[in-house]
C-alpha cells in the first residue's frame, strides 16, 4: 500500500510518497526524531500513525 506523508519542514511544506509500511515507518522514525509535524496517510487516504504502520506489518506475518 501506498503511504502520502505531508511534512511541514521550517519554510517549507514538502510531501513523500512511500511504497510500503517499512519505508513509511522509517519516514515516521526519522521526522519525529528531527520534529518535524507532519501528516501521513494511506492510499485510501485514511490518517495513519506508527501504531498503525507496525500493526499492518504485523498483520502481513513477514515481520
Amino acid at each position: 500500500m501506498a503511504y502520502k506523508i505531508s511534512a511541514r519542514h521550517p519554510g517549507r511544506l514538502v510531501t513523500y510518497a512511500v511504497e510500503t509500511e517499512e519505508a513509511a515507518l522509517a519516514k515516521w522514525e526519522e521526522l519525529s526524531a528531527d520534529g518535524v509535524p507532519f501528516e501521513m496517510t494511506d492510499s485510501e487516504g485514511v490518517v495513519v500513525d506508527d501504531i498503525d504502520l507496525e500493526e499492518r506489518i504485523d498483520a502481513r506475518g513477514d515481520t
